[in-house]
């Protein structure tokens, strides 16, 4: 029996929530060590969580949308988080702005991998920053009809990532701004 309000039930007032993603992997502590805003912080929090509105998230709400295929690419494949982020050739394109090479693993895997490949104590920021980046140059042309170029996201995330630096802690904020300068 279950005891709900000073109620006695067998049944609970709200259904259990359904279970995300691997909540254990060492990314959702990672995530919340950074020194991003917290906005950035929820917004990753929700894209490892396969909880970001994507066109594929909007379509398993049953959503109406003119298309459901990735705005930022011509290949004609549906927006999942895994190809707005990894597998689209803008995306590609941002990541190797900062110098990494993103391959067709899966969002765990590929973290893991570029988190070697930056080889810094701060490269989840650049992670999540980059995510959000890509993200925003997305929503500028659904919104607003702003072509994204790799030129404009690599320019985002040079303010970003500015603004997190400002965040860092101080013994990290030189080695950050020096990455920074060598990858702008």
């Amino acid at each position: 029996m279950i005891k709900t309000f000073g109620l006695t039930s067998g049944v609970p007032l709200f259904p259990p929530l359904p279970k995300l993603t691997n909540t254990s992997h060492d990314a959702f502590k990672w995530l919340w060590k950074s020194a991003c805003q917290n906005k950035h912080k929820v917004f990753f929090w929700l894209l490892l969580n396969d909880r970001l509105s994507t066109r594929e998230l909007l379509k398993r709400k049953n959503m109406v949308l003119p298309s459901f295929t990735c705005v930022c690419c011509t290949l004609s494949v549906e927006e999942l988080v895994c190809h707005l982020f990894i597998n689209c050739p803008f995306a590609q394109l941002c990541w190797s702005s900062i110098g990494v090479v993103v391959g067709q693993d899966d969002a765990f895997t590929t973290l893991e991998n570029l988190k070697i490949q930056l080889g810094v104590p701060f490269s989840m920021d650049i992670i999540i920053t980059m995510c959000w980046c890509i993200w925003m140059q997305r929503n500028d042309l659904i919104f607003r009809g702003i072509q994204p170029t790799q030129d404009q996201c690599h320019r985002h995330f040079g303010k970003e990532f500015s603004l997190v630096i400002l965040r860092a802690k101080v013994g990290l904020k030189q080695f950050m701004s020096s990455w920074l300068e060598a990858h702008l």
